[in-house]
């Protein structure tokens, strides 16, 4: 897969206030265009007096050069025309440099495949909440389903908007509320470009023995509480009797 295209404008305008006719406007638009896998981008420059085009310059011409778009601007040879040339190059080269920096900037010269996992929420004694999580992915493209017994739940699931990860990918996350109990019937289904082939995933109750090594340690600090209750108790009967 390409990386992505990125799009560069510049523009810039002067306006002269010393001519016989009154004030004119001179208007430059620059265009990068970045081609991954194509080679060196495609740059477009376009000058106004005006509303009139005088010049342009197209990198994808058989033969580019700078070309005077009207009968009063064919000075090819004099001072003015070569110091167009040499402007139109330095924005050319500017606008490489530019486009570079977006790539360096977003770190997007890669695609990242999605990382994903189920979350398990209980919101009664009756229904938990499971969230389907796709982190830190790029292309931005990414379709989330639930499905339960294999029938997608497209009316019944919580999508949210794709948001941005902060580092140039992606996240996204689709939650679905279900009975307690039958968790195992639910399915979320991802598909990314990124993918060799679409994701199924379910939720995971912890094992068995992680379930215990918890039950020991809540255990263990109740007993520490009842311990330290008992040695402040038994403290303050020691110094009443001191008193007396």
């Amino acid at each position: 897969m390409s990386p992505p295209t990125f799009l560069l404008l510049l523009s810039g305008a002067l306006v002269l206030t010393e001519t016989w006719a009154g004030s004119h406007s001179l208007m430059y638009l620059h265009t990068a265009i970045s081609r991954p896998g194509l080679g060196e981008p495609h740059f477009v420059v376009v000058g106004y007096v005006d509303d009139t085009q005088f010049l342009r310059f197209d990198s994808d011409d058989p033969s580019p050069k700078m070309e005077a778009t009207v009968p009063w601007m064919e000075l090819e040879g004099s001072e003015y025309w070569e110091s167009e040339k040499q402007i139109v190059k330095s924005h050319v080269h500017i606008s490489r440099v530019r486009l570079n920096n977006l790539r360096l900037y977003y770190n997007l010269s890669e695609t990242e495949p999605p990382k994903t996992h189920v979350s398990h929420h209980p919101t009664s004694e009756r229904e938990v909440t499971l969230r389907c999580w796709a982190l830190g992915f790029y292309p931005v493209d990414i379709t989330l389903t639930w499905q339960r017994d294999g029938e997608d739940l497209t009316q019944d699931t919580e999508l949210v908007e794709t948001r941005p990860g902060g580092d140039g990918t992606f996240q996204k996350w689709a939650a679905v509320v279900v009975p307690s109990g039958e968790e195992q019937r639910y399915t979320c289904h991802v598909q990314h470009e990124e993918l060799l082939e679409p994701q199924v995933l379910r939720w995971e109750p912890p094992p068995q023995s992680s379930i215990a090594t918890m039950g020991i340690i809540a255990g263990l600090v109740l007993l520490g509480a009842v311990l330290t209750g008992v040695v402040i108790w038994r403290k303050k009967c020691s110094d009443r009797e001191n008193l007396i």
